[in-house]
């Protein structure tokens, strides 16, 4: 079995620090990095990168914790209406992902303008002109999000916020939870309990570390825009939709069920038949000769500015 895995608040200068947060946090600096640098070399507009990062990841959150109450916790709304607007009250993956997708989608209409009034900056939405096409950047975002959300799974791995079923004691993958003799390696405390039960979060992160893997060693090679979209769709719905049959059942709290399936497995559905039609559309996309990416190349820099090395000179 593998030790369960304990790991305390780091306290700082007063501040209470959560793994789990500080594991978020750093995925999602180290994802829009990746993004930044691979929009670089491929020539795109990073303005507009920006952009769309900034929708995706407040759409993203906004979703991830509204969906999580409409879905997964009806009663908490029923008791406190309020609480959908507790955003750090609890979040949901594909809530996330829902919430990601509404905002890329408002993006492509809406634009946002900013007016520094004092020390304080005001932003607005405006409606474009001109719709984007989302397309490219969703491609480049999801060619490096597997690498992001490793970082993602290891906060709910070093948390337990995925208990799984109950598993023989001799399962490779099973989780030692309960009590037992413990080990200490600095803050970090392994715990090899009498309990042992799959821990979902740690059963993903397995997963998204091969996905990131085998992802990363395409980023040099030229693929079609939209290859890193039916990839993930494809590969992750169905690891997803058969982890959550392991999903604890005989516990309070345990995931709701709608005919049988989780939310995020109905999710998993509507995310393979996607896939399965951006297949197609790729495919389209490649007969045609006419790559949507050229919409979002970086403009040509304009002659009467001097560049950097001639204003140095």
């Amino acid at each position: 079995m593998i030790p369960y895995i304990h790991v305390p608040d780091l306290k700082i200068l007063g501040l209470t620090l959560h793994p789990f947060g500080l594991l978020v946090a750093t995925g999602v600096i180290i994802g829009t990095a990746l993004a930044t640098r691979r929009a670089r070399t491929r020539g795109y507009d990073l303005d507009k990168l920006n952009s769309f990062i900034t929708w995706m990841l407040v759409a993203g959150f906004i979703g991830g914790h509204v969906l999580d109450e409409i879905f997964y916790h009806p009663e908490e709304i029923l008791k406190r209406p309020y609480s959908l607007l507790m955003l750090w009250e609890g979040l949901s993956s594909f809530g996330g992902f829902t919430g990601a997708l509404i905002g890329i989608v408002l993006w492509k209409y809406f634009g946002t303008r900013t007016v520094k009034v004092g020390p304080v900056n005001l932003s607005w939405p405006y409606k474009r002109k001109e719709v984007q096409p989302i397309l490219p950047f969703a491609d480049l975002i999801l060619s490096v999000f597997p690498v992001a959300w490793v970082f993602g799974r290891s906060g709910c791995t070093v948390v337990h916020d995925h208990p799984g079923a109950y598993a023989p004691a001799d399962a490779i993958f099973a989780v030692a939870y309960g009590r037992g003799p413990s080990t200490h390696y600095g803050p970090i405390e392994l715990i090899m309990g009498n309990r042992p039960q799959y821990d979902l979060g740690l059963l993903e992160l397995m997963f998204t570390v091969v996905l990131a893997t085998l992802l990363a060693f395409t980023w040099r090679r030229k693929l079609a825009t939209g290859t890193y979209v039916i990839v993930t769709a494809v590969t992750y719905a169905p690891v997803r939709f058969a982890m959550d049959f392991l999903r604890v059942r005989d516990i309070d709290g345990a995931d709701p069920r709608y005919a049988s399936l989780t939310p995020a497995q109905w999710e998993c559905t509507a995310l393979f038949l996607f896939g399965l039609y951006m297949l197609f559309h790729v495919r389209r996309i490649i007969k045609s000769g006419d790559d949507p990416a050229r919409f979002v190349l970086a403009p040509p820099p304009d002659p009467a500015e001097p560049t950097p090395d001639a204003a140095s000179a």
